[in-house]
């Protein structure tokens, strides 16, 4: 697990020895704060590392536990995950089950908007959005496979990115608080894995077929790379900046472009799966 900045390598969060992931990085001050999980030799731990070191591990290791998304808010660190079957949202290490544990879930973004915090997933392949650890939004019905990946709120409107299938494909899609509105076509496999809104725009990140794009309002912006994921978008002073990896040959190359063009090339064999914006 690794975080970069500005391009270069800032430190290595573990040790190699064992595998790990970091999903998230959030920036506050002088302190970067990331999550992700780390196995133990039989199961994934849920982890959170502030700066170099780790700062707590969430989950005992008993199950499969991944921290997928942190949001640090006055002194307070929110993650949302997943810990075996259930999704999950700690604030600092104090556990809010999502889910009953009764279907397959995961609580996969985390946005703190005053004094209200939002958690996107799936429950059992039903989107939902939650608010101060309650269920607030349930936006499939559960006839096809979803889940959601990105949640970010506006004032009272909270937009949501991910996926539905069609029975054949999945569709990615945006919706906003109930509504949807944005999807792909159909015709391939889609996703939307990150959504940012700055004023009336919506940008989001994702993938359609094979191919990493960037949409803004419902229409197609950039193609990032003709194999790719583009998994986190942040739009600073008008630029857009979007964090993911590209297939070159049999290796995934991380990568983070700037207004649809290759800005950093951060490691081979590596994969990148969060971006944050700061000018500290």
């Amino acid at each position: 697990a690794k975080v970069w900045k500005n391009g270069k390598e800032l430190y290595d969060l573990t040790d190699g020895s064992k595998g790990a992931v970091a999903y998230s990085v959030f920036v506050v001050g002088g302190d970067v704060y990331s999550s992700g999980f780390e196995d133990n030799g039989t199961n994934w731990v849920a982890k959170v590392w502030k700066n170099d070191k780790e700062l707590y591990e969430l989950t005992d290791g008993s199950n499969d536990a991944i921290a997928k998304s942190v949001f640090v808010a006055e002194d307070k660190v929110y993650t949302a995950g997943y810990d075996g079957g259930v999704a999950k949202l700690w604030k600092n290490k104090s556990a809010t089950d999502l889910t009953d544990g009764s279907k397959g879930a995961s609580a996969n973004s985390v946005f703190v908007a005053g004094s209200n915090v939002y958690t996107a997933g799936d429950d059992g392949f039903v989107v939902k959005v939650w608010k101060k650890g309650s269920e607030h939004l349930v936006l499939t019905n559960g006839s096809n496979n979803a889940s959601a990946y990105s949640v970010f709120v506006v004032g009272e409107d909270v937009y949501t990115a991910g996926y539905e299938s069609n029975g054949t494909y999945n569709v990615a899609k945006v919706w906003k608080n109930k509504k949807e509105i944005f999807h792909t076509d159909g015709t391939k496999d889609a996703y939307a894995y990150s959504v940012y809104v700055v004023g009336d725009d919506v940008y989001v990140a994702g993938k359609e077929g094979k191919v990493a794009k960037v949409w803004k309002n419902k229409e197609e912006l950039y193609e990032l790379a003709d194999k790719g994921y583009a998994q986190s978008i942040v739009v600073h002073n008008g630029d857009v900046y979007v964090a993911g990896y590209e297939t070159e040959g049999s290796n995934d190359v991380a990568k983070v472009w700037k207004n649809g063009k290759e800005l950093y090339s951060l490691a081979d064999k590596s994969q990148a799966f969060s971006i944050f914006i700061t000018e500290n």
